[in-house]
């Protein structure tokens, strides 16, 4: 087995927002539960997001290489190997979220998923899941900034942030053009 490198903060900022599409996560979600979706069975699938969000969902998944045309008896949209190891992404996001109630008690799936990746790309949170899984200080750092309420939370987010490491690790051609500056919340990590 090759070892993956582990991804950079600019690398993780990146993923993370082309990862957070409200349609996108719908998108991939549904065909990982659901099977492949008809072409003309989209607007019905999604019929509370607008016309656009389907279209923007469909080609960003079809660009970055998530989602591809196929024929199982008529022509219909299938997830790729790197859209259904995404799809266990947002799985290990979603079930973060929900035992620890992030962002909320009655959060919905996309709202968990997309605030779970954006955690994951926040500096202070970053440092504190790659270190040890039993790093209190960083834990407490995370505490402190009232990022999470608790230590064991922080301590929870090794699951899902693993997840996405292995994932970005795996598809480095997705993020070819990540951005080549760092942001003021990718600070390094305190000793």
């Amino acid at each position: 087995m090759s070892h993956i490198p582990m991804p950079t903060a600019e690398q993780t900022a990146h993923a993370v927002t082309m990862l957070s599409h409200p349609g996108l996560i719908r998108l991939v979600s549904e065909i990982d539960d659901n099977g492949p979706i008809r072409h003309r069975m989209l607007g019905r699938t999604f019929a509370d997001l607008g016309r656009h969000q389907v279209r923007h969902a469909l080609a960003a998944g079809r660009e970055h290489g998530l989602v591809r045309a196929g024929h199982k008896n008529r022509p219909c949209y299938l997830l790729t190997e790197s859209g259904a190891g995404l799809a266990d992404v947002y799985d290990q996001a979603a079930r973060w979220a929900r035992a620890h109630n992030y962002p909320a008690l009655t959060s919905d799936f996309v709202t968990r998923v997309q605030d779970t990746l954006t955690l994951l790309g926040r500096g202070p949170v970053l440092c504190a899941v790659i270190g040890a899984v039993d790093d209190t200080r960083a834990a407490g750092r995370v505490v402190d900034a009232g990022l999470l309420p608790t230590a064991d939370a922080v301590r929870g987010l090794h699951r899902p942030w693993a997840s996405l490491s292995r994932w970005i690790g795996a598809h480095p051609s997705l993020l070819a053009t990540a951005v080549h500056h760092s942001t003021a919340d990718d600070m390094e990590c305190a000793a």
